[in-house]
């Protein structure tokens, strides 16, 4: 895939008016032998990525020989899309057809809806109602919490280890367990109305 196509199939948010941040998540396969490189070159996009103006966060994700999923933020549409536009960009999309390939993960996001997609379905051009995906959340959020309190509470932990463990528990629950389930379930009620 060429780095124009390649840019153009991860740079454009699917609403480029979106107010608030934005989240964009590449997946890139190793190339035979570049597992090493692909890293190296993972690690430079995210730091290249943070030195852009709105750059809010970013990580990458990977497995021994595995894909690597580079996760980042930036606080609108605008600035990601300004990040997109630049020669570095450009340079290390470049970069990275020469250790790897495109994986079937990459997509841009902005706030709730990305737990409302499923991956074997289209992403509607819009999003669900954002009463809808509040309330789905908190039904999902609700339970986990009650239960955790009861879990946690006799162990005493200290503060911040309470703290840690009672909000990365529902949030990988959430992204990985409960909301896929539950998108699947609710699916033609949450997207009822919404311009595909």
């Amino acid at each position: 895939m060429s780095t124009t196509a390649l840019s153009a199939k991860l740079g454009s948010p699917s609403r480029p008016d979106s107010a608030g941040p934005v989240k964009i998540v590449i997946e890139r396969l190793p190339r035979q032998g570049a597992e090493e490189r692909l890293g190296v070159w993972a690690e430079r996009f995210v730091a290249e990525a943070s030195r852009a103006p709105g750059h809010e966060g970013g990580s990458v994700l990977s497995g021994r020989g595995g894909p690597h999923l580079i996760l980042l933020r930036f606080a609108s549409a605008s600035a990601l899309e300004a990040w997109q536009r630049s020669p570095v960009y450009e340079s290390l999309l470049r970069d990275a057809e020469a250790v790897s390939t495109e994986g079937d993960e990459s997509q841009v996001q902005s706030g709730l809806e990305t737990w409302f997609t499923l991956p074997d379905r289209p992403t509607p051009m819009n999003p669900p109602p954002k009463w809808k995906m509040a309330l789905v959340t908190w039904l999902a959020l609700l339970p986990m919490v009650i239960a955790l309190s009861f879990i946690l509470g006799p162990l005493e932990l200290p503060f911040l280890l309470n703290a840690s463990v009672s909000t990365a528990i529902p949030v990988v629950m959430l992204t990985w367990v409960i909301m896929p389930r539950v998108t699947r379930a609710l699916y033609g009620w949450l997207y009822r109305g919404v311009k595909a």
